[in-house]
């Protein structure tokens, strides 16, 4: 058998070297089954991790959801009440102005009722009240007697 120039610088045969090569194809074969199995476990793992993580990560997306509606309904309600204390804010500016245009047309009116109240002669009239009681009390005597 004629030797290659590769054998002859190493200085191993041919059947070395293929034992050498049939040992590191076992190696490179051994080590790729590894390489296989983890990469799957990996997989697994990581299947697993977002079969646990998908359902929170729903619940709290339908949390926020909720939140977020309900938000929505409370702004809603706010805007409303704004609206009406808006709209009884100007009822009331309303109402004042009535007043005061009230007052002002009547106050005439007023003001010539207090001048004929104050007119009044109370002790005239207190007098003449007494007077009507000395006169209406022997009438009552009289008719007290028949009851």
């Amino acid at each position: 058998m004629k030797q290659s120039d590769f054998e002859r610088g190493t200085g191993q045969s041919e059947r070395e070297l293929l034992a050498r090569l049939l040992e590191n194809s076992e190696k490179q074969l051994f080590y790729a089954r590894v390489r296989s199995i983890v990469s799957v476990i990996t997989a697994l793992c990581v299947l697993c991790a977002l079969v646990m993580a998908v359902p929170a990560l729903l619940r709290t997306a339908a949390n926020a959801d909720a939140v977020i509606a309900q938000a929505s309904s409370t702004i809603t309600l706010a805007d409303d009440a704004i609206r009406g204390i808006i709209e009884m804010s100007g009822a009331i500016t309303e109402m004042g102005q009535s007043m005061d245009n009230f007052i002002t047309e009547n106050a005439e009116a007023v003001s010539s009722l207090m001048k004929e109240i104050e007119a009044v002669d109370f002790e005239g009239l207190n007098k003449a009240i007494k007077d009507l009681g000395d006169v209406v009390e022997p009438f009552a005597r009289f008719f007290n007697r028949f009851n």
